[in-house]
């Protein structure tokens, strides 16, 4: 009796089991199965490196504030050596020239470049093409303080215009006219003065009340020793000429002497040396 009571059950619990775990094995075998044919997650990076930032950093070479000369002429010290640098494409007004003296935000200029560029900050320049230097000896350069560039901050105090623009150093040409503009529109530092900062230079004979004093010579100096940066005289090229073609930067079209719109073309004005070289720079020959 006992045997025969205990053996269904027994059968019942054996079956019981057998299907719970083929239901169990199953599951895990499609899991399994599932898990195999999923494509696995991307991971990304956080953030990826530009190479145009890397680029424009290996380019760059600190150097340390060693002097303040003029508003936008300094001396460094650069890889252990004192390089005296005249920052690329803008022109400050005089403080001490032999014939044009001091000029109207000339000292101001020079105040701001000696509180932001004062001596010992630590800033990296970014030399023109060829490293390039004008005819003084002076290394034509981008100078870069706490990230930003110093040429631009000049031009956005109104204490700078866009001048000495010469192939191949027009990088950053367009974006200094931009800055320029928008300077004038505020009508602050040098543009406050109607038709002070010209193409050809600064005009402070059009400031009323101002003149130009012409600073006395040192004994056992000359006045042209006494030179730093001369915005009528000093053609701030590293090409060996005094730029004869015109191009305009905001059309690209460039006029040679004797042509129709040479002597009327005077805006965002970018200066070449021979015909070829603004053809190479992608400018086109005006048609008259």
């Amino acid at each position: 009796m006992k045997i025969v009571f205990f053996e269904p059950l027994c059968i019942f619990f054996v079956m019981i089991t057998f299907i719970l775990s083929g239901c169990s094995s199953g599951e895990v075998a499609e899991k399994v199965k599932t898990e195999k044919n999923s494509t696995p997650p991307v991971v990304h990076n956080e953030k990826e490196p530009s190479s145009t930032e890397e680029v424009n950093k290996k380019n760059l070479l600190p150097s340390t504030i060693v002097k303040n000369i003029d508003g936008d002429t300094v001396e460094v010290n650069l890889n252990g050596k004192v390089e005296k640098i005249r920052m690329l494409c803008v022109d400050t007004p005089e403080t001490h020239h032999p014939r044009l003296g001091v000029q109207p935000f000339g000292p101001e200029a020079s105040a701001y470049t000696k509180k932001i560029l004062s001596v010992g900050t630590k800033i990296e320049i970014e030399p023109g093409i060829g490293n390039g230097r004008d005819k003084y000896g002076r290394l034509l350069a981008y100078i870069y303080v706490n990230g930003k560039m110093f040429n631009e901050m000049l031009l956005d105090q109104g204490l700078a215009r866009v001048a000495y623009i010469y192939a191949p150093n027009t990088k950053y040409v367009d974006e200094f006219y931009a800055i320029q503009k928008e300077a004038q529109k505020k009508g602050i530092g040098i543009w406050s003065i109607e038709n002070y900062a010209q193409e050809d230079g600064y005009h402070a004979s059009n400031a009323q009340g101002t003149k130009e004093k012409a600073p006395a010579s040192q004994p056992g100096t000359s006045a042209k020793s006494n030179f730093q940066n001369n915005p009528n005289d000093d053609q701030e090229s590293n090409l060996g000429c005094k730029g004869k073609i015109k191009g305009n930067a905001n059309s690209h079209i460039y006029h040679v002497p004797g042509g129709s719109y040479y002597v009327s073309t005077n805006d965002n004005i970018v200066w070449f040396c021979t015909e070829k070289e603004a053809q190479d720079a992608g400018y086109h020959k005006s048609k008259r």
